[in-house]
Formats: structure tokens, sequence, C-alpha cells
């Protein structure tokens, strides 16, 4: 159960430091000394969730380290994978926190471009280079943010229209949204909102957890 807990911990970690926006719309990265800064209590408590779950379902598994990766590899997946993408892209890691991280993230960026109306196929790149999943999320801020609020005129207020736009389409539920929307600065109001997506996806995936191993 440790090792579960420890691979869980580092993937669901990376999942929450790797976030980017747009460079030209005030990009900000979540990352500042490796903390989560807005939601640290509901990741400890979806992350226990998840451990727990795939411990259940993975302590068959356990005495033995290539069957412990490929059950927690799986069942991630399975869990996860909305796009149907993450399983087979991903496989390339070869360590089994890179590659729940790889899914983790990768289907949250995805979620979020399904949210702004950008269905488009995700560049051949995005699941092999960390900068190509946030490159293709930050094409679609921008573009989509951009035909909604103009590419003239003062860039205050773009960029306030953008982060209006994202905010309404991204639809985090109130107990999130409010944490983000108490945020002044703006970098930290745009992290705060990326990071709740990244809770609320997981959030909601996690109980398929506990439906699968049961």
């Amino acid at each position: 159960m440790r090792r579960i807990s420890t691979l869980l911990l580092l993937a669901i970690l990376l999942a929450g430091c790797q976030q980017a926006g747009p460079s030209d719309l005030q990009s900000v990265a979540m990352k500042d000394d490796e903390k989560l800064h807005y939601f640290e209590p509901e990741f400890t408590a979806v992350l226990d969730q998840v451990v727990d779950n795939l411990g259940h379902a993975c302590a068959p598994s356990a005495s033995n380290e290539d069957r412990l990766n490929a059950c927690l590899r799986e069942h991630f997946a399975e869990a996860f994978d909305d796009s149907r993408q993450g399983r087979h892209a991903c496989d390339f890691h070869v360590d089994v926190s890179d590659y729940i991280g790889c899914v983790a993230i990768g289907n949250t960026l995805i979620d979020i471009r399904h949210r702004l109306s950008d269905n488009a196929p995700v560049p051949a790149a995005f699941w092999r280079e960390e900068d190509a999943m946030i490159d293709a999320l930050t094409d679609t801020i921008v573009n989509r943010g951009v035909n909604r609020c103009g590419a003239s005129g003062d860039t205050d207020r773009i960029q306030s229209c953008v982060m209006s736009w994202f905010e309404q389409e991204i639809a985090l539920p109130s107990s999130l949204a409010e944490r983000c929307e108490k945020q002044s600065n703006e970098k930290h109001r745009y992290g705060c909102f990326v990071e709740g997506v990244m809770v609320r996806y997981l959030q909601d995936h996690a109980p398929r957890l506990g439906a699968m191993s049961t």
C-alpha cells in the first residue's frame, strides 16, 4: 500500500504543478516551490480516495512490481481516460507515476478544450511532449477568446474579457469558483481556476475506481 500511495502522490503532484496559461494573455504557471496554492485540502481528499480504491483493486498484485504497475496503469486509465487516447499514447512512459500524470493531465486539458468548444483533434505531439499539451490549451484559449472578445482595443479590456469568458465556459462549481473569485491578482485568479479544473476532474472520476474494484 505504501508503494501505491507514493506513486499516486507523485502523479497527482505532477498533475497539479504543470498547468500553464496563454503567454499572450498574462501566462501563469501554477508551479511555485512545487506546492498547490488553492485547493490542497481537496487534492488531499481526492488523492486519498484514489489511493484507497487503487490499493484495494491492485492489492493482489502488490508483491510483484511488474504486475502492480500494470494493474495501476489499467485501472487508472479505465477510470480517467475519457478521451480513450491516453491509455496507449502515454504508454511510452516507463515509470507508472509518469504514465498516470500523462493520462490525468492530458485528459484534463482535453476536457477544458471541449468546454471551450474546441473539439479538434489534439496535435500529434500532445501526449509525448509536456509543452505540447500546454500549447494546445493555450491555442484554444487565445483563438477562441479572441474570437469572442476581439483582438483590437485596450489590452487590459481584452484580457479581462477573455478571463471572464474562460471562467464562464469552464463552469466550476460555486464551491470551487468562489475561492478563485476572491483572488485579486489576475495571474493568481487564472492559476486558481486551472487548479480547480484539475480538482473537479479528479473528483468526478475517482468514484469510478471504487465501482470498478467492487
